[in-house]
C-alpha cells in the first residue's frame, strides 16, 4: 500500500500546491478544474499502484492508498490554513474523502483488469 500512497501523493500534493499558487494569481475557475481533476487522477494512480500489487484484494488496497493520499493532503491543508489564521471547513472532508475512494476504486479497478487481459494473453 506504501508505493501507491507515494506515487499518489507524488501526484495530488504537487497539484494541490500549483493550484493554490495559481489561485492566487488568477480567479478563473479554468485552472482549478484542472488542478482538481489532477489530483483526482492522482488518488486513481494510487489505487491503481496499490491494485496492481496487491491482486489478492486490490479494492481494498486501492481505497487504503487513496485515503493515504488524501489524509497527507488534508493534513497539508489544515496545517496551511491554521498557519494563514484562515477557517478549516471540517463539513468538505468527508465528501473529499469519499471522492478519494471512489477514484481509489476506478483505480484498483484498471490495474485489476490489466492483470486479468495481461493473463488471458
Amino acid at each position: 500500500m506504501l508505493p501507491g500512497v507515494v506515487a499518489g501523493t507524488g501526484i495530488v500534493l504537487p497539484a494541490a500546491i500549483l493550484s493554490l499558487i495559481l489561485a492566487d494569481r488568477d480567479t478563473s475557475l479554468n485552472w482549478a478544474l484542472v488542478f482538481q481533476f489532477v489530483i483526482l487522477v492522482g488518488f486513481a494512480s494510487a489505487g491503481f499502484v496499490s491494485g496492481r500489487r496487491r491482486s489478492d484484494t486490490p479494492m481494498f488496497h486501492g481505497i487504503a492508498a487513496a485515503l493515504g493520499c488524501w489524509i497527507i493532503l488534508q493534513t497539508f491543508g489544515a496545517v496551511r490554513r491554521l498557519i494563514a489564521d484562515e477557517t478549516v471547513s471540517l463539513a468538505a472532508y468527508p465528501v473529499v474523502a469519499l471522492l478519494a475512494a471512489t477514484c481509489g476504486i476506478v483505480g484498483a479497478l484498471a490495474a485489476d483488469w490489466t492483470r486479468r487481459r495481461a493473463r488471458r494473453h
